[in-house]
């Protein structure tokens, strides 16, 4: 069985929102390789994750080692002659990412990282909305009503209502890259979307008019024969968050 680290999503998030995903690619395929959290990185050693990173160029491998070093997350042991890979948990430490949730990634998935990124995106709005409708009893959004229905409902099982303003207001990012992370995340079936649309619109132009005035987003699509509004899709991740251990006080 191919051997699983527990990625703690917010450095998907940083990665993401900072630009070092490639990076952060690198840094995983260290963690899947080296368990022992050390590794030489001799000749040898940059030439096969080369091959496996589909790196063109040992400057740009040197390049990735040496961020990696300035981050902290890699320490040189002179004496030794190796890296010592930091814990995932000594990184929380150090950001103080309180948030215990992580996403398990392996050598088949690890390379994902803008549809895992997707998905912690979607899945963690997913559980917020799901966490305030248990609080409030209900959450109303455009006309439509949502109950937190018993003790034995199951939020895991039921899509939520997630638009990508969200998306971009909590984890700030812009509509197209939450856009396109959402469809990176489909791809490689993390996340299910089913999209909704409202009742027709007998005057199109009209309508845009009036949303133009009132400084509101024009979503207005051709389906099913007519111009409809297009409403919030809404969303059911198909993976399940793992949690690591709380950081100590």
């Amino acid at each position: 069985m191919s051997p699983e680290i527990s990625v703690p999503i917010q450095l998907f998030i940083n990665a993401q929102q900072k630009g070092y995903v490639k990076k952060l690619q690198f840094f995983l395929s260290l963690k899947l390789l080296y368990r022992c959290g050390k590794a030489k990185l001799d000749a040898g050693e940059l030439l096969f994750l080369e091959l496996t990173e589909e790196i063109s160029s040992r400057k740009t491998t040197l390049k990735y080692i040496d961020f990696l070093v300035d981050k902290g997350w890699l320490q040189y042991n002179a004496k030794t002659g190796y890296y010592i890979i930091k814990s995932f948990d000594r990184i929380r430490d150090e950001n103080n990412w309180k948030i215990r949730l992580s996403f398990p990634v392996d050598f088949n998935s690890y390379r994902n990282i803008k549809a895992i990124t997707g998905a912690i995106f979607y899945g963690y709005l997913h559980k917020d909305f799901w966490r305030k409708v248990r609080r409030k009893k209900s959450v109303q959004i455009k006309g439509s009503t949502y109950h937190f229905l018993s003790p034995h409902f199951n939020y895991k099982e039921a899509p939520a209502p997630l638009s990508v303003l969200g998306i971009c207001n909590i984890f700030q990012v812009s509509p197209s890259t939450a856009s396109r992370l959402k469809d990176c995340a489909v791809k490689q079936k993390l996340l299910a979307v089913e999209k909704n649309y409202g009742t027709e619109v007998p005057n199109k132009k009209a309508m845009e008019l009036c949303l133009d005035y009132n400084d509101k987003r024009n979503n207005i699509v051709f389906y099913q024969g007519n111009y409809r509004f297009q409403l919030i899709d809404t969303i059911l991740p198909l993976f399940l968050f793992k949690k690591r251990q709380k950081l100590k006080t």
